[in-house]
């Protein structure tokens, strides 16, 4: 479902008197609606056009770490040990039932391929046959990022965190996967969904998702409508006082708004 309309507009300032001057620029291409609607409640650190994904489930035995519980190793259902992290909310399961560190569960978690780690984030299920692990999606993944590299047989994907990580802790980190991928989409945003085959992570199948920054950017200075309005002052006063309040821009809000509009196709032009 495509909308053919965008929207970018200029910083905004008030002009002296009562009324404000708005203008913000509309992008005519179908292309643009590859950029997810964003939340206009929710700040990202990055201005990129999608929600970042890196997430899937493994199925193993973890075993702390003697001077840090929440840090340890997973001993995999496949035969791997892989350095493991855990959340103080898996912790404290695992500590009201000691039985769990002794059978192998299915965890969802967040991997890391350079070097090996995976983030144990909640804890699913107990591990029972094969068929149930299939049916569960062990091993199965989702990855949505920017295609960083393109090698023969490996793709290297940019994955940036969607909220302002803590002090200390990585913005952005990069996963390598088996497979291919058309040259083009160097720099464009792709999703795929990947199989973990000991430590190969094989891409099942891509889909694409956006174009790169510049590839947009072209894309936009092709086809542009321009719309001027005036607003009363206090109506430009109400829109600072919104966008403050979020730590947002203007531009921000008003992109926010315009994506909240019900798409349509615009009239063919009248040939005469």
């Amino acid at each position: 479902m495509f909308c053919p309309y965008s929207l970018y507009s200029f910083p905004l300032t008030p002009r002296i008197g009562i009324a404000a001057h708005l203008t913000v620029l509309f992008l005519y291409t179908a292309h643009a609606m590859a950029f997810s609607r964003v939340d206009m409640e929710k700040t990202k650190p990055h201005d990129d056009p999608i929600i970042y994904s890196a997430r899937g489930k493994i199925c193993g035995i973890y075993r702390p770490s003697p001077q840090n519980f929440l840090q340890g190793t997973l001993l995999t259902d496949d035969g791997l040990k892989i350095p493991a992290q855990i959340t103080t909310e898996v912790a404290t399961q695992l500590r009201a039932n000691r039985d769990f560190l002794k059978v192998a569960q299915v965890w969802k978690c967040y991997p890391r391929i350079n070097p090996p780690l995976v983030q144990l984030a909640k804890l699913k299920s107990a591990a029972q046959t094969i068929q149930d692990l299939k049916r569960k999606g062990v091993n199965r993944f989702r990855i949505v990022g920017q295609v960083a590299s393109i090698k023969e047989q490996e793709i290297t994907v940019l994955i940036k965190r969607n909220e302002t990580p803590a002090k200390g802790e990585e913005l952005k980190f990069t996963l390598t996967l088996v497979g291919s991928l058309p040259s083009e989409a160097l720099g464009q945003f792709w999703k795929f969904n990947v199989l973990r085959q000991g430590w190969n992570w094989t891409i099942e199948s891509a889909t694409f998702v956006a174009l790169s920054p510049e590839e947009f950017k072209k894309e936009r200075a092709k086809r542009k409508r321009v719309l001027s309005f005036r607003v009363s002052q206090k109506e430009f006063d109400a829109l600072l006082t919104y966008a403050q309040k979020r730590g947002k821009n203007q531009t921000q809000i008003i992109r926010a708004l315009i994506r909240r509009l019900p798409t349509y196709e615009p009239d063919p032009p009248d040939n005469k």
